[in-house]
């Protein structure tokens, strides 16, 4: 509400006080007044049953109290320079901040103004939510989480009436709670717009501050989820407010999390033990999930301050074998990789010749042709007495990127595990280390690399200390190397130490005959895994399975199979049961669009035919014959080439295969 003129104001309060005055002596609805102001008069009456002959807010804190809950208040911490900033820009005016709960903890401005608002106890230490102050602008910007504007007479008790306030809320994604409030407040004829636009701009100053900060935390914690690492174990990383930043794959597979989020009882708890973690030290305490297993949560420090959690529940131990060698620890080996296509078979000659040797090698191919398949089938092939151990240099933050590889000393990074942590390369030792999208490691961690792979030594960060280590590094990337040399972005010392032996992974549209091998296979597999019968595919899916491009490669095979094991109503799947990705190709109605021309050649005389008496249906039937005989006439052109056929249609090959199972058409 934004008014001009004193007059117009004052008539204004005059007309709002009217409504106030009959709503507070009984009225059942607060008629003639803002939503929120109506619906905020509501909560005051009837929720928390407020007098409005109030003198001030009842509900206050001991200076004690108050020292201890500024100090703990860390949106304070970052706003209040910039609430000084803004003070100094104010005349008739206090500018003020209220904490999550209510709390008014800091005010400051014109000092006349200060000195009235503190007759009604506007001051730090006094709560100013709805529950104990009725309708007032930061207390109703808290409950609603919006800005509110609340002029005179809208103000629930009236001690308040003589006053205007402009309030916003300072929210931060993931939290749909407020964190606090900042308020402009003044007298009720000095109301003007430009309270509200000091209000937001505030706001917006403070939750830019916010986001920085908590971006930067969020990375602390994801890094001591990954820092954590225990076989079985479901661990779920959450910030200092308990919202969810990251879970590993245990903890999707049991039910610790509810819609995305820990429990509310659960989120509360955390709360109070991460707030009241000794400062500079770690913590580690235990909550009973409610009807599931107890759940650990270890506090993640940095700067001395606590900034989030990881929350674990132990996945069962299982005794490691005395006997018996090494735990493998890869899953595939060369007898893994199916396909007799010559391309193929190529890559698996190399792969079997890198083997033989200690050499790094670097693995070309697009996305799903598998690039961890090889670097697995060669490791086991190796013989190597260590681990295989595989990073996705692409899903670390780049600030993180050294401490995973090379590992960091106590004190560098605070979090799950104390006294700093081995990097991959040393979980690697004797073993093979998968550095997959090699092409994205930031530069100072392809420096560090280069190094490690000349030197044979690691140096945790924070540290010192060389560690020798003995690994065989395997890379993959899907971007061609030279053409990141050329773009700078990526070390030519490195590339001619990684590129020794490259191998290129053929994709499954090159494979030709492959693609129905291995959708048997995949076929095979879903059946059991489904608890169905046999499966087979006919030979129009075979056709169809050929004729697709495959942009995903294997995996995206897969997931074609798979979904058409679990949909298809027959054990024999039929071209029409597989269904691609055709979000890029035509459709089968630019044929039915190709035949319109014959169907409106017959047109005439099949609607004279229908006004006379005719059988009904014989348009469609004509178009359906018409769009028959073109796909036969095309066919036939091509010399039943379905690959011709399909582009001299403009329709994909997968949507041919369907036409031709539609029209029971064969070249027989």
């Amino acid at each position: 509400m934004r008014l001009s003129g004193l007059s117009s104001r004052f008539e204004q309060r005059c007309r709002i006080e009217r409504i106030w005055e009959r709503y507070v002596q009984g009225d059942l609805e607060p008629a003639g007044v803002r939503d929120e102001i109506a619906q905020s008069w509501r909560r005051a009456r009837d929720s928390y049953r407020l007098d409005p002959a109030l003198t001030y807010p009842r509900h206050l804190l001991s200076p004690e109290a108050l020292v201890e809950r500024r100090r703990r208040d860390e949106v304070l911490e970052l706003a209040r320079p910039i609430l000084h900033n803004f003070e100094g820009q104010l005349s008739s005016h206090v500018v003020a901040y209220m904490d999550r709960d209510g709390w008014l903890l800091f005010v400051g401005g014109d000092e006349d103004i200060h000195a009235q608002v503190d007759k009604i106890h506007f001051r730090p230490g006094v709560n100013w939510s709805e529950e104990f102050a009725g309708t007032n602008g930061p207390g109703t910007a808290l409950a609603s989480g919006r800005p509110v504007e609340v002029f005179a007479g809208e103000h629930f008790v009236s001690a308040w009436q003589p006053w205007y306030c402009a309030a916003a809320p300072i929210l931060v994604p993931g939290d749909s709670a407020p964190l606090g409030v900042v308020d402009v407040t003044g007298p009720w004829h000095k109301q003007s717009g430009q309270a509200m636009n000091v209000a937001q701009a505030t706001v917006r100053a403070i939750q830019q501050r916010l986001g920085a900060i908590q971006s930067f935390r969020d990375e602390v914690v994801r890094h001591a989820l990954r820092a954590a690492r225990e076989a079985g174990d479901a661990l779920v990383a959450v910030d200092a407010r308990g919202r969810v930043i990251a879970t590993n794959d245990a903890a999707s597979r049991r039910a610790i999390l509810k819609g995305g989020a820990i429990p509310a009882e659960v989120r509360e708890a955390l709360a109070d033990f991460l707030e009241g973690s000794p400062p500079g030290a770690e913590g580690e305490t235990t909550f009973a999930l409610p009807d599931g297993p107890a759940l650990i949560a270890s506090a993640v420090l940095h700067c001395g301050s606590t900034v989030g959690a990881i929350l674990r529940v132990p996945g069962r131990r299982r005794e490691r074998p005395v006997r018996g060698g090494p735990r493998p620890s890869t899953r595939y080996d060369f007898s893994c990789i199916l396909g007799r296509s010559v391309a193929l078979r190529g890559a698996v000659a190399q792969g079997s010749i890198a083997a033989s040797n200690g050499l790094p090698v670097v693995l070309y191919g697009e996305s799903g042709t598998g690039k961890e398949l090889f670097a697995q089938a060669i490791h086991a092939a190796s013989g190597l007495g260590g681990s295989f151990v595989a990073v996705n240099c692409g899903s670390i933050p780049a600030a993180l990127v050294e401490a995973e590889l090379f590992g960091y000393e106590a004190g560098s990074f605070t979090g799950a595990r104390r006294g700093g942590s081995p990097g991959r390369f040393e979980d690697a030792d004797g073993g093979t280390l998968f550095l997959d999208e090699v092409s994205e490691l930031p530069p100072p961690a392809q420096t560090a690399l280069l190094r490690l792979l000349q030197e044979k030594e690691v140096v945790r960060l924070g540290g010192s200390t060389p560690r020798r280590v003995e690994v065989r590094v395997i890379a993959a990337t899907n971007k061609p190397l030279d053409e990141e040399l050329r773009a700078k972005r990526f070390r030519h010392d490195l590339y001619y130490r990684l590129n020794v032996l490259s191998i290129s992974l053929p994709p499954l549209r090159d494979r030709g005959e492959d693609v129905c091998e291995l959708g048997q296979v995949i076929l095979d597999e879903a059946a059991q895994e489904l608890g169905r019968g046999a499966l087979t595919l006919t030979p129009d899916a075979l056709d169809a399975l050929r004729a697709y491009r495959w942009p995903g490669n294997v995996r995206e095979l897969r997931n074609v199979i798979l979904r058409a094991a679990a949909t298809a109503v027959s054990p024999q799947i039929k071209a029409e049961d597989l269904h691609f990705d055709e979000s890029v190709e035509p459709s089968e109605a630019v044929v039915v669009q190709s035949c319109a021309g014959a169907a409106r050649c017959v047109g005439a005389s099949t609607e004279g035919e229908t006004a006379t008496g005719g059988a009904r249906g014989t348009l469609r039937q004509t178009v359906l014959a018409s769009e028959r005989a073109r796909l036969l006439e095309a066919l036939g052109a091509c010399e039943w080439n379905l690959v011709r056929t399909a582009k001299h249609l403009s329709i994909s090959r997968s949507t041919l295969y369907r036409l031709l199972h539609k029209y029971e058409l064969s070249r027989g």
